[in-house]
């Protein structure tokens, strides 16, 4: 948990002589920043609006995915899928239901301004890991096989709980990152919410 010295510390010296005593300054010490460490998600939902050659007014919405463990320094963020809950997905945009399941490692390279409020952004190049993803289709059922999380990272894709451009508020143990872009007339808006292990 971030804490900071608020105000300056007292060194009192006397003076010998004349027993004055001046007061030194000694300097704030920083901790950590706020968002910094290991956090553990417990909610996620995504809402995308935007039209389709059938729909002209398309709602897909995603949730779930609690437990995804994530590490945030100043420059990268670690994603730990194991034992994470299903990804669920209810798509007006091509008329599907199911859900994606993460298993696996992922390391990007992010950089994170701010402390208590500020912004996280994710690289799409440079990932590490091998974590993975499953879709399944409930109507009609249809299982995939298995992708790569970082090789649709590399191609622009920032799935589940993987923000792009996210701003973010920190408060004690508490996280929440909020990530919103407009694509191609549509809009998508990811929020997430965490707490710290």
């Amino acid at each position: 948990m971030f804490r900071m010295t608020a105000g300056l510390g007292l060194a009192t010296v006397l003076i010998a002589g004349t027993g004055a005593a001046f007061a030194a300054p000694v300097e704030a010490t920083a901790g950590p920043a706020c968002y910094s460490g290991p956090w553990k998600m417990t909610a996620m939902k995504i809402v995308a609006k935007g039209k389709t050659i059938n729909n002209p007014s398309s709602t897909d919405i995603l949730k779930g995915g609690a437990g995804v463990k994530l590490t945030l320094t100043a420059t990268g963020a670690t994603y730990d899928f194991t034992g994470s809950k299903k990804v669920f997905f209810k798509l007006q945009s091509d008329n599907t239901t199911g859900w994606d399941q993460y298993t696996g490692l992922l390391k990007v390279r992010a950089k994170v301004t701010g402390d208590r409020e500020g912004r996280i952004a994710v690289s799409r190049t440079g990932a590490t890991g091998d974590a993975k993803g499953s879709t399944t289709y409930t109507d009609p059922y249809v299982k995939d096989p298995s992708w790569s999380v970082r090789s649709r990272l590399a191609e622009g894709y920032y799935n589940g709980p993987i923000v792009e451009n996210a701003t973010f508020t920190c408060a004690g143990d508490s996280l929440r990152m909020v990530d919103e872009y407009k694509d191609h007339g549509w809009v998508r808006v990811a929020d997430l919410r965490f707490t710290r292990i």
